[in-house]
């Protein structure tokens, strides 16, 4: 992986056979970043995506071993435990054109995958909400 940060921008190059949120994490965390907002696009395979099951309060998950054009990734950084917290959707296609996605636990990167983080001053901590089951934005007044 090579980034390079210019004012509020990260821009991030994943080198093939990385996991991209595993990269983000990382960036995220040379970076110091308690907030931004996260984009990209590229080829990967090993992907593992979910939804959440909101009256059982559980993702279910499902994973594609094939080769995908990731079409589109979005997501954000925020803190959670005082420390970096990768969150991510994508949706992805196959090679007859069918289109997949979800919330993306990591998937691998086969040729090139660019992203961007735009970043923010602004700390976003996270907090368990006992009625969902998730963790979500902390935003205070």
């Amino acid at each position: 992986m090579n980034y390079k940060r210019v004012d509020d921008k990260i821009f991030i190059s994943v080198d093939k056979g990385e996991y991209i949120n595993q990269k983000l994490l990382e960036v995220a965390e040379c970076e110091s970043l308690t907030s931004g907002w996260i984009s990209g696009l590229g080829a990967i395979s090993d992907v593992e995506v979910a939804y959440y099951e909101i009256d059982e309060k559980v993702y279910v998950k499902k994973k594609y071993k094939d080769d995908y054009e990731l079409l589109s990734l979005t997501g954000n950084v925020t803190l959670l435990n005082q420390k970096p917290f990768i969150h991510t959707h994508i949706s992805f296609s196959d090679t007859k054109f069918n289109a997949y996605g979800g919330h993306l636990f990591d998937a691998k990167v086969i040729a090139a995958c660019e992203l961007l983080i735009l970043c923010s001053p602004y700390t976003i901590n996270r907090k368990l909400n006992c009625n969902i089951g998730l963790s979500l934005w902390d935003i205070k007044k």
